[in-house]
């Protein structure tokens, strides 16, 4: 790994006057951006290949990531943040991993942060974003909503109680929310969508504003169920997602290793397409097996909904939301039988 040494090299500002930019395609640009991160983070950043420089500029260079930077006239970088084209959410990037330096904090560098990435947004073509704020931290739930995302499901358990790059106490999982923000409104949008969320969907994408139309199912599209997955060993996390749902789905699923007896796998969150025909057989099979219906991601190419299965119960009492978010995680936890 080619990873260089940090610093927290900002004992204070020499000037105000910020502007953002997208991070240079070279070391030093980028090893003070990953200086920006560390001021926070220290090494304990959740995405931690980006302290690689290979795989930094390898992001950049192939289009995954928009990173950018706020950089005052001095040249001192106090702000990154970035856009992430994650495989799994066709059509939209992911807009995390807000950072500003803590000498730099109270002066709008989120602010300007998000504004510049959802325009790069909207210069890439993409349909939309979608962010996922952590529960613990509401002031990030009201800058996104400061900045038109809705608010659209839960991510419960995202992280594991060390919570990397977040604010595990080392008791309760960490949780998060997902929001979108939609430039794409026109294209319409055929959903399959099981009866119990049905009223939920439709709640969520009139707020969105998206154009979609409920279709009946007419039974699999493909004749065997596709399955991506990756495992993040420090959150205890299983992610999942399914590419293509065929008659065999309960075999492919009891395959996962998070039914292994000895895994070390807390939680697993599955991303299933409500524009395949076969979503209401998957979810009425996964609510018969322990799964609960998180919330939803629409807007992409795909729309997608989330379901979880946890080990752990959802600790509300740990959840800090502010109102627009409180407002969805109710939503789900109805549907769950969970108030």
């Amino acid at each position: 790994m080619n990873r260089p040494e940090l610093k927290n090299d900002i004992t204070e500002l020499l000037d105000r006057d910020f502007t953002c930019r997208l991070v240079k395609d070279n070391d030093e640009d980028i090893i003070k951006a990953l200086n920006c991160i560390y001021s926070h983070y220290k090494y304990d950043y959740l995405h931690q290949a980006l302290y690689d420089l290979d795989y930094f500029k390898d992001v950049i260079r192939n289009g995954r990531f928009t990173a950018a930077v706020a950089e005052n006239k001095h040249g001192q970088i106090a702000g990154f943040g970035a856009n992430d084209a994650h495989p799994w959410f066709p059509g939209l990037m992911e807009m995390g991993g807000l950072i500003v330096h803590p000498v730099a904090r109270g002066n709008g560098l989120g602010d300007m942060l998000d504004d510049f990435r959802i325009e790069e947004g909207r210069k890439k073509g993409i349909r939309g974003l979608f962010s996922t704020p952590i529960m613990p931290n509401p002031a990030s739930q009201i800058l996104l909503s400061r900045h038109g995302f809705i608010p659209t499901g839960m991510y419960f358990h995202a992280g594991g109680p060390e919570s990397l790059g977040a604010s595990g106490d080392g008791i309760h999982p960490m949780d998060c929310g997902f929001s979108v923000y939609i430039y794409d409104k026109e294209t319409p949008h055929e959903i399959y969508a099981p009866g119990e969320i049905k009223d939920f969907l439709r709640d969520v994408m009139d707020e969105v504003g998206i154009r979609y139309e409920f279709n009946e199912s007419t039974g699999f599209r493909a004749d065997k169920t596709g399955i991506d997955f990756n495992h993040e060993v420090p959150s205890k996390l299983l992610e999942t997602r399914i590419l293509g749902i065929g008659p065999d789905f309960p075999e492919v699923i009891e395959k996962l290793p998070y039914h292994e007896d000895d895994t070390d796998i807390q939680a697993l969150m599955m991303l299933i397409s409500l524009n395949d025909p076969g979503c209401p057989e998957l979810y009425q099979y996964l609510r018969s097996h322990g799964f609960i219906f998180a919330g939803s991601v629409p807007g992409g190419e795909e729309d997608l909904i989330v379901m979880e299965h946890l080990k752990h119960p959802i600790y509300k009492d740990f959840i800090k939301i502010q109102p627009d978010y409180e407002a969805i995680m109710s939503k789900v936890l109805k549907i769950n039988g969970l108030e």
